[in-house]
């Protein structure tokens, strides 16, 4: 993608063989991707002026029988998120992602399917780039966190209410949001003005909700999934929920903020923090008062979630772990939820197809285009047009979009 300078920098190898065939039968089975797969997302890559390639072809490329182009090459590199390189390799290169999936419950971790392998892949490339180029560009960032370790949290409150004075939230600023959509907008504003670098990628709903790392011990990353349950409630929970993943470890992590209680699953505390930043234990309180839903239930329907949860532009997430807490629902009541929702995938459209500027704004937050419109004079147009997903003649227009677009939300 934003390696595209060097990938087309390659020069065809002289004699018989062109590429290994077992590295790219390789790069696509570590995805889980089918060449159907394969040929589909080609396609629609098309508009990136990236060439097509087909099931049957990339099956002969496979067992040798025929040898692809440069252009075909390009693709798969980005199809797969690996360097061209890869492909002259002699045999299948050994990686390593800086992301532990302690964070998924057990039965995922080795089995996520080829959307979100891709899209936690993207996540590492995006950020190892990011960090890369404020190195390089010498460009001074300043990150105003520092990890703390869990264990010497005694009162998760007291982590609550100094990370609210942090990020200047209180209860009266959400009569500032008109809708989830701005509430969302907000604490992603907030949180990547500590030095946060915060994405948006597609993932798939049922596998992972979101990701966090800090790149070179000093770069913190934060991945939402785009498509998140109850649109933007579901966002915000996973945003504030992967910050506290970065306030206590600096190791990565992927999530799905299933709590199945083992010692070595992080999701308890993010959990419990996310709700905690978005809602107190006395708000929710009275809203159950004003409610007349004070008592224990054995079982609270979504519905009833969706009436309690309405005044604080918050996900079901948040009432659900909150009510377990407060002792009006039962232990295991959030984890029960949890596996219902994804069997059901609630997973809710967004209003409408934003614009390919409104795109890279999201997909890249305010962090990482401030960064690209102070540096793009050291990054050469084609890299810079990969990264924003657009055509070199676009950039500047897409930077003076952005430059009004910002100073009109301050």
């Amino acid at each position: 993608m934003w390696e595209q300078a060097s990938r087309r920098g390659m020069m065809r190898k002289t004699g018989s063989s062109w590429v290994n065939p077992a590295v790219l039968r390789w790069a696509r089975k570590r995805l889980g991707l089918s060449p159907e797969d394969v040929e589909q997302i080609s396609e629609s890559l098309r508009s990136q002026l990236y060439a097509p390639v087909k099931a049957e072809e990339i099956l002969r490329w496979e067992r040798g029988e025929e040898e692809p182009d440069l252009e075909h090459l390009e693709t798969l590199a980005e199809i797969y998120v690996c360097p061209l390189g890869y492909f002259f390799l002699p045999h299948p290169p050994q990686e390593h992602l800086p992301l532990s999936m302690r964070g998924l419950s057990p039965e995922k971790e080795g089995r996520l399917s080829p959307l979100s392998h891709r899209a936690l892949r993207q996540f590492l490339e995006l950020a190892e780039w990011t960090a890369s180029l404020i190195e390089r560009s010498n460009f001074e960032w300043k990150v105003s966190v520092e990890p703390i370790d869990p264990s010497s949290i005694e009162d998760i409150d007291i982590l609550v209410q100094r990370e609210r004075e942090r990020l200047g939230f209180h209860p009266e600023v959400r009569g500032e949001w008109t809708d989830a959509d701005e509430a969302f907008r907000w604490w992603r504003r907030r949180i990547e003005s500590l030095g946060i670098f915060c994405f948006e990628l597609k993932l798939e709903g049922g596998d992972v909700r979101g990701a966090s790392v800090w790149v070179n011990s000093r770069y913190p990353f934060i991945l939402v999934n785009r498509q998140d349950i109850e649109a933007a409630t579901g966002r915000i929970f996973t945003l504030l929920h992967e910050y506290a993943h970065l306030l206590t470890s600096r190791e990565g992590v992927a999530c799905d903020f299933h709590d199945h209680g083992t010692e070595r699953n992080p999701e308890i505390l993010a959990n419990r923090f996310a709700a905690r930043m978005l809602l107190s234990h006395e708000e929710l309180k009275c809203r159950l008062r004003e409610l007349g839903m004070e008592s224990y239930r054995a079982r609270w329907g979504d519905k009833l979630l969706d009436e309690v949860r309405k005044p604080f532009f918050v996900s079901r997430d948040v009432i659900a772990i909150m009510l377990q807490e407060m002792g009006l629902a039962p232990p295991n009541f959030y984890r029960v939820k949890r596996m219902q929702w994804e069997r059901r995938k609630i997973w809710k459209k967004g209003r409408g197809r934003p614009t390919r500027k409104e795109q890279a704004l999201r997909k890249l937050g305010f962090s990482l285009t401030y960064l690209l419109s102070e540096a793009r004079g050291s990054i050469p147009p084609a890299e810079l047009a990969d990264v924003l997903g657009m055509k070199v003649e676009r950039i500047d227009e897409f930077f003076e979009w952005l430059r009004l677009e910002l100073s009109s939300k301050r």
